[in-house]
């Protein structure tokens, strides 16, 4: 190829790479932006004191778009807990379990005591988790249902109530 053509080629490809550099900067943004909300989330929760003994477990799944960002948060500590980053589909013990609104739990979360569900997005009419994470444009909100969180025997500090765009 001549050096004037592979130029001009490059040229061309230039904004296709951008575009494509620019969409997996914003995911990962995205990824880590919604990872930082989990984190804080959990901050101002309680779990049940049999729990406080040990490590913190984030599942999720690695097909998920939040994978990369909640990977980064593990082995962080959070409230003398360390967190662990885990596969959803190991079977493992879960504090946290992570998943999208267009897929279904593994269990109903009612089922597993001390068990914090985290929806990313918003489905009507479905099941929506003790937190749901909701994008409204260009903001990252979040909705509680207290009653799910009591379900699993976990409270919410009434400053992340406060913070929470609905409480049910």
């Amino acid at each position: 190829m001549t050096a004037p053509l592979s130029r001009i080629l490059s040229r061309a490809m230039l904004p296709a790479v951008l575009l494509y550099a620019t969409a997996c900067d914003a995911q990962n943004d995205d990824s880590r932006l919604k990872a930082a909300f989990i984190f804080n989330i959990a901050q101002f929760t309680t779990w049940p004191p049999a729990a406080a003994a040990r490590p913190l477990a984030i599942c999720a799944s690695p097909a998920h778009s939040l994978w990369a960002g909640l990977r980064e948060l593990d082995g962080k500590m959070l409230a003398g807990r360390a967190l662990s980053v885990i596969d959803s589909s190991t079977g493992r013990p879960c504090d946290i379990v992570v998943y999208s609104a267009t897929a279904a739990p593994a269990l109903a979360p009612a089922a597993v005591p001390g068990t914090l569900t985290i929806v990313d997005g918003a489905r009507s009419g479905h099941y929506q988790g003790a937190v749901t994470l909701v994008e409204e444009d260009p903001h990252l909100r979040f909705d509680i249902d207290t009653r799910e969180a009591a379900r699993a025997g976990l409270r919410f500090s009434s400053r992340l109530l406060q913070l929470a765009r609905n409480v049910l």
